[in-house]
């Protein structure tokens, strides 16, 4: 992958990026870009996938274009954008030049912002509670009503505008939006962002190969077991129905995955039936036992023959 950053970026967040980029080996460059820190990545595509084949054949090296940008706004920024109510023209200036793009914005700072504004609309409502209180107090010192007006005033603005900006974006604009604090979580979050990019066509491909599965293949939505024993359990209890009770239960009957089989196929689809429930890890047995509809279910999964079956 290469990443493609803007000129107009900070020194210190190209630093940044720079350091954290060359970690994954990820080429990075600068370029002029037409919207402000609007950073946009390219990919090397030295394969591709043939479908009848099903493999993954060498072609020439080329660089490709992503449908990907990436707007970076400090809070100030967006926030004056949505007072002003010019963030609608400047969305529509950045899919002028990236059409077709898929638009992410990290908003920088916009949460230690948010929490700024509260404390100053929090105290504005306790200086009028103070006001009414002095208002019966003329005698206060010139010196003190001096100080309080040469302070420089703060404006309160209203989280509602910020939120609706917010919502106008994810809505209107279909823009997928990221919170973060500082610029080293930015530069992180640009990293996250490329390592995921970069994933896209290999994800879309695996997840047009699993379509016909009724279960979720991605890796780690199933936590592994600790031993063998642990994996049997674990397996088991990813078919319907089948509670943790249940899957020890049969695991303590029997202790292999060959066993169960063997079992199923000499005992047919009932075979299951009266094998009782574990009451804990142990092994110990309760008064109840697995029942009909999951013993059939079982013996359907491990002997049925239908390879385009999704049962599970």
């Amino acid at each position: 992958m290469i990443l493609d950053m803007p000129s107009s970026v900070t020194e210190g967040l190209k630093v940044q990026l720079g350091t954290l980029l060359d970690g994954l080996s990820v080429e990075h460059t600068t370029w002029d870009s037409p919207v402000a820190n609007a950073f946009k990545w390219r990919r090397k595509v030295t394969s591709r996938f043939d479908e009848e084949m099903g493999r993954w054949e060498p072609i020439p090296p080329r660089i490709m274009p992503e449908k990907h940008a990436l707007i970076l706004l400090a809070a100030e920024e967006f926030v004056e954008m949505a007072v002003n109510d010019t963030l609608d023209s400047s969305v529509s200036e950045t899919k002028r030049h990236f059409p077709g793009h898929d638009l992410i914005y990290i908003l920088e700072g916009l949460t230690p912002w948010t929490r700024k504004n509260r404390s100053l609309r929090n105290r504005r409502f306790a200086a009028g509670v103070r006001a009414q209180d002095q208002a019966a107090a003329p005698e206060a010192t010139p010196a003190s009503r001096r100080r309080r007006n040469n302070a420089a005033p703060e404006e309160y603005i209203s989280e509602g505008i910020v939120e609706d900006a917010m919502l106008q974006l994810q809505v209107e604009y279909d823009v997928l939006i990221h919170h973060t604090a500082t610029q080293l979580e930015t530069a992180q979050w640009i990293v996250a962002f490329t390592q995921h990019i970069s994933t896209i066509p290999y994800k879309k491909l695996r997840e047009k190969l699993t379509s016909s599965a009724g279960f979720c293949m991605e890796s780690g939505q199933v936590r592994t077991g600790d031993d063998a024993r642990d994996t049997y359990v674990r397996m088991l209890q990813e078919i319907a129905r089948v509670t943790a009770p249940i899957a020890y239960g049969i695991v303590s009957e029997f202790d292999t995955v060959s066993k169960l089989v063997t079992g199923l196929e000499q005992g047919g689809p009932l075979r299951l039936e009266s094998v009782r429930k574990s009451a804990n890890k142990d092994g110990a047995v309760s008064d109840r036992s697995v029942g009909q509809a999951v013993s059939r279910r079982i013996h359907k999964v491990f002997t049925g023959k239908d390879e385009m079956s999704t049962d599970v």
